[in-house]
């Protein structure tokens, strides 16, 4: 009888418990942390019929899930425990380097540690038909009067190597990029910038971090070099980032994507600052669009080149887009994921310049213009 009265007791107290936290939760809800963390839409509420009705439970449930009473809150309570005191990840994308540094190790997207460690090389035979997809399109810009070239972003694992966790090693000698730059230069004409060395020795030449600690991006230090290279294989000479007429500010703190895959934005929001790079010549550029998933584009008054310069990019342009973008008359940069052709042909550039990250040069071999 007293089992039976104490189970029903904690039955009622934790019933009570969720009601309560959905009555706080309807209180307090303007004063809680609502940011989507997630790199993914929430679930949506499932519509419930005689198709939908075996799936309703766990759609519901995932719906639900999504919606909890301080989920934040209590994701960062959690998180903040792994990582303060046991130095630890919650998230699989995220592993904990030294000294505070964050490093991005998702497989689903480029698999950022294979190409670290180098276990991910590419056949004679892949090599080959990615150089001749890229030749292929190379062709077909030319014969309509456009140049094109090909950046690619190096990833952070590589640059702060120094920091990655002891059980990753050093990083290999031989590994995908080097192996697509060095097989591109011997057998093709492609134009062809992968600015490591131009980053490393910026990176020993300045007194801040060239990428963030708790973002798998560089920040504008980083971005004005790789723009730099890419601008000088284009014909543009830039100020060195050591030059006295370049600046290095430092307006405020960002906020790392790594971070908040850890739900750890608030407790890190003073690890990073969001540098700015001045004092190169901006030629009154102004920016036309920004839409960080969409278009970019920018116009100037006084040039240096006349010529349109039209970008397919992923997420490295945007910290190089103003630099870039002053340097030519107009200058749109269109993500990789929302490209169409038909744009392409509207913007009519001169130079097409295609970016990818180290990690997704994979999309090379697919890579098309129509």
């Amino acid at each position: 009888m007293k089992k039976r009265i104490g189970s029903w007791i904690l039955m009622i107290a934790f019933v009570a418990i969720l009601c309560l936290s959905w009555v706080s939760w309807f209180i307090l809800q303007p004063w809680a942390d609502n940011t989507n963390y997630e790199n993914r839409q929430k679930a949506a509420m499932p519509e419930l019929s005689q198709a939908t009705y075996s799936s309703f439970p766990t759609a519901f449930a995932e719906y639900l899930e999504d919606r909890l009473p301080f989920r934040n809150e209590l994701m960062t309570l959690n998180s903040a425990v792994e990582y303060y005191l046991f130095h630890r990840s919650t998230s699989d994308n995220v592993i904990i380097g030294k000294e505070g540094w964050l490093f991005y190790v998702n497989k689903g997207d480029g698999d950022p540690i294979a190409c670290y460690q180098g276990t991910n090389l590419l056949s004679d035979d892949e090599l080959a038909v990615l150089a001749e997809n890229l030749v292929f399109w190379r062709d077909y810009l030319e014969e309509r009067g456009m140049e094109f070239v090909l950046f690619i972003a190096p990833n952070k694992e590589r640059v702060y190597s120094e920091y990655m966790p002891e059980e990753y090693g050093d990083p290999a000698e031989e590994y995908k990029v080097k192996q697509i730059v060095d097989y591109l230069r011997a057998n093709t004409d492609l134009r062809v910038v992968y600015p490591y060395e131009e980053l490393m020795q910026a990176k020993e030449a300045v007194d801040e971090p060239i990428y963030y600690k708790t973002d798998s991006h560089w920040n504008e230090i980083g971005a004005y070099v790789g723009a730099s290279a890419l601008l000088k294989e284009l014909g543009i000479d830039m100020p060195d980032i050591t030059d006295e007429c370049i600046t290095i500010e430092d307006p405020g703190k960002a906020e790392g994507d790594l971070a908040k895959m850890l739900y750890l934005s608030r407790p890190m929001k003073n690890v990073d600052s969001n540098y700015h790079v001045t004092g190169y010549d901006g030629h009154g550029v102004t920016n036309d669009a920004y839409d960080f998933y969409g278009m970019i584009s920018f116009s100037t008054t006084d040039a240096p080149d006349d010529r349109s310069l039209y970008m397919i990019r992923d997420s490295f342009t945007s910290a190089m887009a103003l630099v870039l973008g002053s340097q030519f008359d107009t200058a749109d940069m269109r993500h990789l994921d929302y490209y169409t052709n038909d744009d392409l042909w509207q913007c009519a550039p001169d130079v097409v310049v295609l970016e990818v990250v180290e990690r997704n040069v994979d999309k090379l071999m697919s890579f098309e213009i129509e």
